[in-house]
């Protein structure tokens, strides 16, 4: 088989590589190579894009790993066409096709356009923003007013009775997955807070001794999922039709379909069916 156009070895180390990733609109571009797709090296993109088709500038930071810089963030010029051996994919559908590492690094690419997108212009006084040439903020021309990238906390939990775990379907989810339960906390709420109110809002039980379990970061578009574990202590399933459209108790033994093994809701999952075999 004939190589891919500035196709390179690869080392083994996860900033040995370091991708040029570019969005048009809330897509994706990735580099279509053996049946599959991955993330486009940087040199790649300025091999195979013409140079007025990215805009660097759009984009206020670059993405860096423990080891240093990992990536490149762009954004497309309007009517960006996918060349040959590249194609634009949703962000949530690539999820399934990446690495952990490519992920991760994706999804804080789009952060990080969707904040220059959303913050071109003051909110304080409606003048135009600029990038900070020391911070990574963007500074009004006018008032001198600081823009940080905005991060929405969320809360999702993992609820135990006993052998049994309450999980959700939601409408918007894929047909047959059910997932447990996430919410976005309020302004003047705390974490614990937020989950007891998100559970009795949603399906109408309550619960208690609260565990920390993890975090993750959650690109639709700027959320950080905070995972907890709880205990079920009282109430009986009522769901609100708004945000659930069926919530159900399982067992090990009856579970159904999934959420992706890279989310923190399977990882919460996973860590209760291997608690249960202990």
């Amino acid at each position: 088989m004939s190589p891919v156009r500035g196709s390179r070895p690869k080392t083994t180390r996860v900033n040995a590589v370091e991708w040029g990733i570019a969005f048009s609109e809330d897509l994706v571009l990735l580099r279509e190579v053996d049946g599959g797709a991955r993330l486009p090296e940087l040199y790649e993109l300025h091999e195979d894009l013409a140079a007025i088709q990215l805009l660097p500038e759009a984009v206020p930071a670059l993405i860096s790993g423990p080891e240093g810089q990992i990536a490149k963030s762009f954004s497309l010029a309007d009517g960006f066409v996918a060349p040959p051996g590249y194609r634009l994919e949703g962000l949530r559908s690539a999820f399934h096709g990446l690495t952990s590492a490519e992920f991760v690094a994706a999804g804080a690419a789009r952060q990080k356009v969707e904040w220059y997108r959303t913050h071109r212009y003051c909110s304080r006084c409606g003048a135009s923003n600029d990038r900070h040439t020391r911070l990574e903020a963007m500074v009004c021309t006018k008032c001198g007013q600081l823009h940080f990238a905005r991060l929405s906390p969320a809360v999702i939990v993992l609820i135990q009775r006993g052998q049994e775990i309450l999980l959700g379907r939601s409408p918007h989810f894929k047909d047959g997955v059910y997932s447990t339960l996430a919410g976005f906390v309020e302004p003047g709420e705390t974490l614990e807070q937020c989950v007891h109110r998100e559970i009795y809002e949603e399906v109408g039980v309550r619960v208690t001794n609260l565990r920390y379990f993890g975090s993750q970061p959650h690109p639709f578009p700027s959320s950080l999922m905070v995972g907890f574990v709880a205990d079920w202590i009282s109430g009986e399933i009522r769901i609100d039709p708004v945000e659930l459209e069926d919530a159900r108790w399982f067992t090990s033994t009856d579970l159904p379909d999934l959420p992706h093994s890279m989310s923190i809701a399977r990882e919460l999952i996973e860590d209760f069916l291997r608690r249960g075999t202990r």
